[in-house]
């Protein structure tokens, strides 16, 4: 047992030295760019610091030490001896420290995934689907970015994007996931003045409409159109800015949603949506998945897993 207290009492007072010892590291790190660029000035500009900054943490280091690291002259500096030998012991040991970082970091980020896809997409397909990725892939760690805004995969560092129906960039490796259809929905409990059989039968019912920067195929007035009929006027409807807030807003009874495969799969099958069999779905544009980085082990993990779930997404 006092064996075991005495190693004990080693370790604590080697690590106190330790600490007391590196307690200036700072100051090293300025010395060992001092001594390698030989002049106060060049250092102070590498490291993004004053010169005065740079000559009082030589002269702590140096009262530290005890001895003179530097001579001074006009506009020079040169090692003494004793700077010598310190430079030759930190300048090695700085650079196998930054070096196990970077391979740290490396791996670190080898297995970081980052992801960016639009609001309803993430809502609606994805995040319900996120847990089976994690129990695949415990090991990767998943960086989800989710804007209505199309971000650039580079100037973002993102490597993967799942987008809708755009010119897609050159560069990056392309999959077609599936295509939108479009067709009416609304709640079980959205009181109908019709039918609800026909196109016509939604004339006078109240209809959720879509504003802002949607293409206007996503939009009532063209979905009437296709059918040879006069749009009706959006004030005798509910007009909302999200796809998410419509939804939610059918969802609730609070009006019919033009909306469709497969961002709505999940409520239609639970029940929470419904649509008229007997009026077909518009064929709309596609979801494609971008993959910036496919040499990258983790990003091309969840390129196989999205496209493993496309394959057993039904319309």
């Amino acid at each position: 047992m006092e064996f075991q207290n005495g190693v004990q009492s080693v370790s604590f007072c080697v690590m106190g030295n330790l600490r007391r010892d590196l307690s200036s590291f700072s100051a090293l790190v300025v010395f060992e760019t001092a001594a390698r660029v030989d002049n106060f000035t060049r250092a102070a500009e590498e490291l993004g610091i004053t010169r005065v900054s740079v000559s009082r943490q030589i002269a702590a280091l140096e009262q530290e030490l005890g001895v003179k690291l530097f001579l001074r002259a006009h506009r020079r500096t040169h090692l003494t001896q004793e700077g010598r030998e310190l430079a030759n012991i930190v300048g090695p040991n700085l650079t196998a420290l930054a070096e196990g970082k970077r391979r740290i970091r490396s791996r670190a980020e080898s297995q970081r995934t980052t992801v960016t896809t639009t609001t309803a997409f993430a809502t609606y397909w994805l995040l319900p689907r996120l847990g089976d990725f994690r129990s695949a892939h415990p090991d990767v760690d998943l960086n989800l970015i989710v804007s209505d805004r199309y971000l650039d995969l580079d100037g973002d560092n993102i490597d993967l994007a799942i987008r809708y129906g755009e010119v897609l960039p050159k560069g990056v490796e392309v999959h077609r996931l599936f295509q939108e259809w479009l067709f009416p929905a609304f709640s079980p409990s959205y009181r109908a003045t019709s039918a609800l059989e026909t196109p016509a039968d939604f004339l006078d019912e109240r209809l959720l409409h879509l504003s802002g920067l949607y293409k206007p195929i996503a939009k009532w007035p063209h979905w009437f159109h296709l059918h040879g009929l006069p749009p009706p006027d959006e004030s005798n409807g509910i007009v909302v800015d999200a796809y998410i807030t419509m939804i939610q807003a059918a969802i609730e009874g609070q009006g019919i949603a033009l909306c469709g495969y497969p961002l709505v799969n999940a409520h239609l099958a639970k029940g929470t949506l419904l649509r008229p069999k007997s009026i077909a779905p518009v064929e709309r544009e596609f979801f494609f998945l971008l993959n910036a980085r496919p040499k990258k082990p983790s990003a091309a993990a969840f390129a196989d897993w999205i496209l493993q779930q496309r394959s057993g997404q039904a319309r």
